[in-house]
C-alpha cells in the first residue's frame, strides 16, 4: 500500500514538474505565434513525457504493478 502511495505521489509532483517547466514554455510560444519555438516546445513536452514514462519504469515500485492494456 504504501508504494502505491509514493509512487502515485511521485507521478503527481512529476506531472506537476512539466507542466510548470515544458507546458508553460509551450503556451508562452503559442500565444507569441511563434511557431519555431511552438514546435520546439511541442518536442521538449514530449521528450519530457516520454523521460518520465521511462523512469517510472525503471523504478523498483512499477515492478510491483502489472500494467496491461
Amino acid at each position: 500500500m504504501r508504494e502505491q502511495t509514493d509512487i502515485e505521489t511521485w507521478a503527481m509532483v512529476r506531472a506537476q514538474q512539466i507542466v510548470m517547466q515544458q507546458g508553460a514554455n509551450l503556451v508562452v510560444a503559442a500565444q507569441r505565434l511563434d511557431h519555431k519555438k511552438t514546435t520546439a516546445n511541442t518536442y521538449a513536452l514530449r521528450t519530457a513525457i516520454m523521460a518520465s514514462l521511462i523512469e517510472a519504469m525503471k523504478s523498483p515500485a512499477a515492478e510491483t504493478f502489472d500494467v496491461q492494456a
